[in-house]
């Protein structure tokens, strides 16, 4: 009834101003007109926020370069004889966690305590990868666990790892591990926080060469470094393998820490085991 009486209003004042009645094409024709605004202003109100809406979530923090170090589920690891269908099949660091989950579930706390993911390493040349993973202690207990595997990708699925180790202090600024492959050696170990570099040196001449530091977060008192090098044939007077020693450099390049991880020159420590 409004828009009839309001229609009926605006044909009286177009006859009083024209000096002729509109007939009924006209009335209608005004009536789509309005209509046609109507329907233009609430497109522009719903065009507005969509667009305000795409602005707010353009504005969220970019999340793909943060890597916050949280439990992650995990399952039992994949049984190696099983065949793999390909809708089951999980990338290599699916794989690489899953059995150090299950390795950590050694350590006090079972598995009601998660594992953490804490970092991998990984070498298009070797086409391996490293992993640390860890977990917190449970209540009442101050001393964590660890572990690294090294795995293959591609068509060398090989794989291998330490088992969990727990750490009994955190007063050892540096440890070392490792192994060699054919043509290719891995280490890994804990190292003190203070330190922004970990230096490989080398007893075959080759240039010395800073291995990857993993950082660990505020939930655990020590990072982790791993890394790979190149190795070439030794003998076994050579102690195996081309590495010499390791060295923990703060931010300003002062030592922290240095130990061996060749055979004895009669003055550096040997590294500790992790």
């Amino acid at each position: 009834m409004p828009d009839l009486r309001e229609r009926l209003q605006e044909l009286a004042d177009a006859a009083a101003r024209d000096g002729i009645t509109p007939g009924p094409a006209h009335a209608i024709r005004r009536g789509r007109q309005r209509r046609r605004r109507i329907i233009g202003g609430v497109a522009s109100l719903l065009v507005v926020a969509v667009m305000a809406g795409a602005t707010g979530v353009g504005r969220l923090p970019d999340r793909t370069a943060v890597r916050p170090l949280a439990p992650v589920a995990t399952s039992p690891p994949p049984d190696p004889e099983a065949p793999e269908s390909t809708s089951t099949r999980r990338s290599v660091p699916e794989q690489a966690f899953e059995r150090l989950a299950s390795e950590l579930r050694r350590c006090p706390g079972g598995s009601s305590i998660p594992a953490d993911l804490v970092g991998y390493v990984r070498s298009a040349k070797y086409r391996r990868l490293l992993m640390v993973a860890a977990k917190q202690p449970p209540p009442q207990e101050t001393r964590f666990c660890w572990t690294f595997g090294w795995f293959g990708e591609g068509n060398n699925n090989g794989y291998g790892y330490m088992g969990a180790r727990r750490v009994r202090a955190n007063r050892t600024p540096l440890t070392s591990d490792g192994n060699i492959e054919p043509g290719f050696a891995q280490i890994a170990g804990r190292v003190t926080k203070q330190a922004t570099r970990v230096r490989l040196k080398f007893r075959d001449g080759r240039p010395p060469m800073d291995l990857e530091i993993i950082e660990a977060g505020n939930r655990y008192p020590v990072n982790f470094y791993a890394g790979f090098f190149p190795q070439r044939p030794t003998s076994p007077g050579q102690g195996g393998w081309a590495a010499a020693t390791l060295t923990a450099l703060d931010e300003a390049g002062r030592t922290l820490a240095t130990c061996r991880v060749g055979p004895p020159d009669g003055k550096t420590p040997k590294c500790p085991g992790n």
